[in-house]
């Protein structure tokens, strides 16, 4: 963390969001409906800076394609894929008002309060009827009306819809953008030429009926997701992917870890430090491509600015795993009082493909080499709001000599990497500003300009957006070319020839 400065918590990243309309409530003149967010325009710069930092280096840094996937699909698509039958969280119903809740949610945030950490991880290693007598137990009331709530059940999240005039298809919004990847893979494989192992990504919306969205962007129900599917052939030994050998280097990269046994003993610990090699041999990490994903998802976090001791990964109990998985391990970030999750990494074997092939009595198994298969899968899925969400709480800081909140992102994240602002409203400086404003703008580096305020309420707009520099233009512009370059983190300032800028 900067010296001077201090992390602010929800409540500040609420507000700025609201202030600087970062991110918006959709539909509010007509009254909020739950689950569903706008992004303005610094929100939506900072989302696209995210997403090509994902695909540089998930995509064209590995070698892999990307696609494009239809959003709404017939029923059967999803009777194949599991999840009509198997695809649910534990809800509760209030039995006056009829105000439902997510009821491990509701636990995780009632213990949180109270500073209950081992209660907190509890809750995540129970089932349905252990979250029913811990509702009992703590005497959890309706927030609406107060009423005990005593009752849990079981809620399919899928999204449902009525496709053609007549309504005689029925259909379903994705909760994945997995399953579109896996009904092209074997096309995509063919006319391609591809080799395995490769990866098939894709960015997009997915669809979650969410019991009780809350917390902003953490639990929506209509949300964005960065995945990837990597096909691969369980057999085979050596990693090569795009035909290079990935080698055993990789594995000696330390993570920090919290295995299922932490978890069930209540230990207390945030995590542990292990290799991804001891990972392997200890049986943590189901196979040497899963580790190789995790390895560069480590590389991923990092690059969008989290702090090595700011995230881990969590390996799902047995009860956790998602009925597709032989084997599932989260990415979690420090958020508010815990962690929250931002990636899950799953090792879903053939079961998709197999079971497309069953449903559609299609064969989708690929010739690879001299050797006909089903390719087995391990898909990395990242929740883009969540990391957005998460990458703000953790960079927003209140430093103790400005008046104002700092967002501080590197340069990839950021939303533009200068602001331009002339010192006044003079004809000579506007022109030199705009000036400079469009050099930047042509070579790609494309700057945020403003002429409204005082200087110093422009700044703390800059530094509240998360801009790394301002660029001011003054009356010393007009007779050397020079510019004040001010830096966002520490305020202070240098001056440079505007030719130097880039």
């Amino acid at each position: 963390m900067m010296e001077g400065t201090k992390r602010q918590g929800t409540e500040a990243l609420v507000n700025l969001a609201a202030r600087r309309s970062i991110i918006l409530p959709a539909f509010s003149p007509y009254g909020e409906l739950g689950g569903f967010y706008d992004y303005g325009p610094i929100g939506i710069r900072i989302r696209h800076n995210i997403e090509s930092t994902w695909r540089r280096h998930f995509i064209e840094a590995m070698g892999n394609v990307e696609v494009d996937t239809t959003i709404i699909g017939p029923e059967i698509v999803f009777q194949a894929s599991g999840h009509l039958g198997n695809f649910s969280d534990p809800i509760t119903v209030c039995s006056k008002c009829k105000t439902s809740y997510r009821v491990d949610k509701l636990l995780e945030e009632l213990f949180q309060g109270k500073g209950d950490k081992k209660s907190v991880d509890r809750v995540k290693t129970s089932r349905l009827p252990e979250l029913e007598q811990m509702m009992v137990d703590n005497g959890v009331k309706c927030e609406k009306c107060g009423t005990p709530l005593k009752k849990a059940d079981t809620f399919n999240l899928m999204l449902g819809t009525s496709i053609g005039p007549m309504g005689g298809t029925s259909g379903y919004l994705r909760p994945e953008t997995a399953q579109g990847i896996f009904i092209d893979f074997k096309n995509i494989f063919r006319n391609l030429g591809l080799k395995l192992p490769v990866g098939i990504g894709q960015i997009g919306k997915a669809f979650r009926n969410e019991i009780s969205p809350r917390r902003m962007l953490i639990r929506m129900r209509e949300f964005s997701q960065m995945e990837l599917e990597f096909f691969f052939d369980p057999e085979e030994k050596e990693l090569i992917i795009n035909g290079e050998n990935v080698g055993d280097g990789f594995l000696n990269q330390r993570v920090n870890f919290v295995t299922r046994e932490m978890q069930l003993e209540n230990s207390g610990k945030d995590f542990i430090e292990i290799t991804l090699d001891e990972g392997l041999k200890n049986g943590y990490i189901p196979n040497k491509l899963f580790a190789y994903l995790m390895f560069r998802a480590g590389e991923f976090m990092d690059r969008l600015g989290f702090p090595t001791d700011s995230f881990r990964f969590r390996q799902q109990l047995e009860h956790e795993l998602p009925h597709y998985s032989k084997g599932n391990i989260d990415v979690e970030a420090r958020h508010d009082d815990g962690f929250e999750e931002l990636i899950g990494i799953a090792y879903r074997t053939d079961y998709d493909l197999s079971n497309h092939a069953k449903f559609s009595k299609s064969d989708m198994s690929v010739v690879n080499g001299e050797k006909k298969l089903v390719p087995h899968v391990v898909e990395i899925s990242f929740g883009l709001d969540r990391i957005f969400w998460v990458l703000l709480s953790n960079s927003l800081r209140k430093d103790d000599k400005r008046e104002w909140d700092l967002l501080l992102l590197n340069q990839d994240v950021a939303p533009y990497k200068y602001a331009v602002y002339p010192l006044q409203k003079d004809e000579g400086l506007v022109k030199k500003a705009q000036e400079i404003l469009k050099g930047l703008n042509a070579n790609g580096t494309y700057s945020y300009y403003s002429l409204s305020g005082s200087i110093g309420k422009r700044y703390a707009k800059s530094d509240e957006t998360g801009i790394p520099f301002a660029i001011t233009v003054d009356f010393t512009t007009l007779e050397d070319g020079t510019v004040t370059v001010r830096d966002a983190r520490t305020g202070e300032q240098v001056r440079k020839s505007s030719s130097e800028i880039r």
